[in-house]
Order: structure tokens, then C-alpha cells, then sequence
């Protein structure tokens, strides 16, 4: 009887050690999975402020050298450059959307993009700076909500 009982306590010890390996498992997974996506998400959105900054900058470069001269090679290269600098942004764009659900860091990248690729439409420079002060503001409110984001994530 005695060794029927301590086979029976050898065995539920057994079938406890299992079970509390394997939920201590799936927490370790879980956390894992969580810690990588907040990488992600801090990569993307980082990177995404990064791209935006170097277009808004480029579209700023373009406008001046276009009103300087037009038909110069300056202001080809300062366009091709903003349209290099709009395809990293729109790219970087893309990979925030593939890491977060979020639609309203969504609007707010969205419309911080839009608004830097109209800076080159300014009349004058007024207009060129009241467009750069927009898409600049845009991009803080970007920033403030992924910043946001991310912290929730943390906690």
C-alpha cells in the first residue's frame, strides 16, 4: 500500500512538473511574440518619422531650387531626389501598416505623407512655409500617438 501511494505521488508530481512546464512555456512564447512586435512596431514607426523628415526636407530642397531656376540641373536632381526620398517614405509607410492595427496612427501617417508631398505645390514662400509647418505638425501628432502606442504596449 505504501509503495502504491508513492507511486501514485511520484506519478501526479510527474503530471504537475509537466503541466506547469508547459504553461511556463507558453508564457515564455507569449512574451516573446509580445517583445518582437514592440521591436517592430518601434522599428516601423521610427523609421517610418525618419523617411517622412528626409521627404519633407526634399520637398523643401525642390521648391527652392525651382524657384531659383526651373530648367537648372540643381532643381532635376532636387526633384529626383524628392521622389526618391517619397518612395522611401511611402515604403516605410507600407511596413507600419503590416505591424499595427491601429487606424488612427494609420490617419495620422496618411495625412502627415499627404501633406509633405504638397509642400512642392506652394505658390510662394509663404505658402511653401505654411505647408512645411503643417506636414511638420502632422508629424509630431504622428509621433505623440506612436509614442503613445508603443508605451501601451509595455505595460
Amino acid at each position: 500500500m505504501t509503495s502504491l501511494v508513492a507511486i501514485l505521488g511520484t506519478l501526479l508530481g510527474a503530471t504537475a512538473t509537466y503541466v506547469f512546464q508547459i504553461r511556463t512555456a507558453k508564457q515564455a512564447r507569449q512574451s516573446a511574440r509580445e517583445e518582437r512586435l514592440w521591436q517592430e512596431r518601434l522599428a516601423a514607426y521610427s523609421t517610418f518619422a525618419g523617411a517622412l523628415t528626409d521627404f519633407r526636407k526634399s520637398q523643401n530642397d525642390r521648391w527652392h531650387r525651382e524657384q531659383e531656376d526651373s530648367q537648372s540641373p540643381a532643381y532635376a536632381t532636387a526633384r529626383d531626389e524628392s521622389y526618391r526620398q517619397r518612395a522611401n517614405a511611402t515604403a516605410a509607410l507600407f511596413r507600419l501598416r503590416l505591424v499595427t492595427t491601429n487606424q488612427k496612427l494609420d490617419s495620422l501617417a496618411s495625412l502627415a505623407l499627404r501633406l509633405a508631398e504638397e509642400i512642392h505645390d506652394a505658390t510662394d514662400e509663404q505658402d511653401r512655409a505654411e505647408r512645411g509647418r503643417k506636414a511638420r505638425r502632422a508629424l509630431l501628432d504622428f509621433a505623440q500617438a506612436a509614442a503613445i502606442d508603443i508605451q501601451q504596449l509595455r505595460v
